[in-house]
């Protein structure tokens, strides 16, 4: 078996489990680091090759890619090649496969599709094959959004069989192509639509799923333009289906657009996973942070998934976690962290974050706020050499929160 990181491992074992197949592409476009505005300026064109607008350290990048397709091999599953063709276009170069990457070998890592072998279909008996060719078909003319050569192929599909059981949930994904540019006349109809055809188009067209979906999340996104957020229906928001397609900066913008955004739990959330996906620490911070304090046993249950679009902030939540271990002892059995003292522990953790972070994120009167404001006020006034306020700030610390207290002096002394 290949040596893979286990959150990696489970983004492979996940991906087989919803779409029957593994590729690098959807792993890239899941993990945040190809944007999907990206992948859609690449099949336009407007890139020429991929790789080169991966958000992250190439190094790290393609140790990631390797991982992940060594271990899909050790696995037994089956690489199979695909080839990208650019979309709508009327140029010269439109028919011609589509680069990756100028070295051959990431081009190959990363279109390649991995498929368990008993699903890997004998060349000759797979083209002479009329249902599986109309099946692709079907998929390719969805992907590519050709509404008629979907319908056409389908309606042939109906004649020779008929008895095909996947005719309904084709049927399902050809509805869905029909909504695209048509005015949304019932919002939460709609939702409800897209909602319970995911899974199917995840299913029939793997890692094309998107081009069929993300442009009708992104119009049912423009009719939630004004709706306000309700707490009681939190996917009625026009921040819920920007996530759904991936449009991460539309995500965040209309997430800080709405009034008191950080008293709603599920709002902090989005903010904290677009930042994230944006590489974007400090807006992923004030999400996190906001939740902590506004829904501590929520912020809890997210930062304690092993899978985050930032493994950085898992790391330090179980840092956290440990630290109340290693500064109990008999005396203090009481004493112990909340998860609304996360961010003011995050502070004293990373000496250098209070000039990122600002105090005013604080914005209410919860204990963890004034936590943090006490912390962040004795680093400024540690930064400024103002001992009488550094000695004042302490103080508080250590009658309001002696734990935080200990920690602040395993850290400076």
């Amino acid at each position: 078996m290949a040596k893979i990181d286990s959150e990696l491992q489970k983004q492979v074992d996940d991906q087989l489990l919803e779409q029957g197949a593994f590729t690098v592409l959807e792993l890239l476009l899941a993990t945040g680091r190809l944007a999907y505005a990206d992948y859609e300026s690449w099949r336009r064109q407007e890139i020429e090759f991929l790789d080169g607008v991966l958000m992250g350290s190439p190094e790290k990048i393609r140790a990631q890619i390797e991982q992940s397709v060594s271990y899909a091999r050790s696995i037994g599953l089956v690489e199979q090649p695909q080839e990208f063709t650019a979309w709508h276009s009327d140029g010269p170069a439109s028919n011609q496969p589509l680069r990756i990457s100028a070295q051959a070998d990431m081009h190959r890592l990363i279109a390649g599709r991995f498929i368990p072998a008993q699903q890997a279909p004998q060349m000759d008996l797979f083209f002479d094959n009329p249902v599986a060719a109309l099946t692709n078909g079907i998929a390719r003319a969805l992907a590519s959004t050709n509404a008629a050569d979907a319908q056409r192929q389908l309606d042939r599909l109906y004649e020779i069989a008929p008895t095909h059981s996947d005719l309904a949930a084709y049927d399902r994904l050809v509805s869905a192509l029909s909504h695209l540019g048509q005015p949304i006349e019932d919002a939460r109809q709609e939702l409800e639509f897209l909602l319970e055809t995911a899974p199917t188009a995840k299913r029939l067209l793997g890692s094309q799923w998107r081009e069929l979906l993300t442009p009708l999340w992104r119009q049912l996104a423009d009719a939630l333009k004004g709706q306000p957020f309700s707490a009681d229906d939190p996917q009625m928001h026009r921040a819920f289906a920007l996530a759904q397609a991936q449009d991460w900066a539309g995500v965040s913008a209309s997430v800080v657009d709405e009034p008191n955004w950080w008293r709603q739990p599920a709002l902090c959330l989005q903010l904290a996973q677009s930042g994230a996906f944006q590489h974007r620490r400090v807006e992923s911070l004030t999400g996190w942070f906001a939740l902590c304090w506004c829904a501590p046993a929520m912020a809890a249950e997210a930062l304690s998934k092993t899978q985050q679009p930032d493994a950085g902030i898992g790391k330090a939540w179980q840092e956290f976690l440990a630290a109340e271990d290693d500064l109990a002892d008999a005396d203090s059995e009481d004493l112990a962290f909340a998860p609304g003292d996360f961010p003011a522990w995050m502070l004293l953790d990373e000496l250098g974050l209070s000039r990122q972070m600002s105090i005013d994120l604080a914005r209410t009167q919860t204990a963890g706020e004034e936590h943090y404001r006490c912390v962040h006020r004795w680093l400024e006034a540690r930064r400024a050499q103002n001992e009488e306020n550094e000695l004042a700030e302490r103080k508080a610390l250590q009658a309001n929160h002696p734990l935080l207290f200990r920690y602040l002096k395993s850290v400076v002394g």
